[in-house]
């Protein structure tokens, strides 16, 4: 029984990862985009679930923010706040206040963080070419440079 159910499950996985590709977020401005545009490309996308009310996630931003120079221009650092309809307003000021240097979404409903079965903020995956390659659950400092490093292996 235990074997049939893990097979089913194993079946099962790639599809709520096309599931996810067809979810719409928004960007700051209002604007809807496909999480399969995001994630498009050959460079690798760190995708950073997180909400204005983690401590966590506030210092896993910084962090990242601060090794901006490993990073930029060869990784895209998207960052996708799980903030609901009342406190997703706090979001842009947050962004503005922090000088984050990241593409910056919305995902109020938790549609694209439920699909891809994220587990509490922050929840970090790599994207290479469309494809999730790495996940991660938590922040405890020194996790930016273990992201950073796995996503770079995909820049070659």
């Amino acid at each position: 029984m235990k074997k049939l159910l893990l097979l089913t499950l194993l079946c099962f996985l790639p599809l709520l990862g096309a599931k996810a590709q067809n979810i719409q977020v928004e960007n700051l401005k209002g604007e809807k985009i496909l999480f399969s545009e995001i994630i498009k490309g050959d460079m690798p996308v760190v995708v950073s679930f997180w909400a204005t009310w983690c401590k966590p996630c506030m210092m896993e931003m910084e962090a990242f923010k601060e090794i901006q120079d490993e990073w930029d221009g060869k990784v895209r650092i998207v960052s996708i706040s799980i903030d609901d309809s009342r406190s997703k307003s706090k979001v842009p000021s947050l962004v503005k206040g922090r000088s984050l240097p990241f593409e910056i979404f919305l995902d109020p409903n938790k549609s694209l963080y439920n699909s891809l079965n994220a587990l509490g903020v922050p929840y970090t995956f790599i994207f290479h070419k469309g494809k999730q390659v790495y996940s991660h659950s938590g922040y405890t400092p020194g996790d930016e440079e273990v992201v950073i490093e796995k996503a770079l292996k995909y820049t070659k």
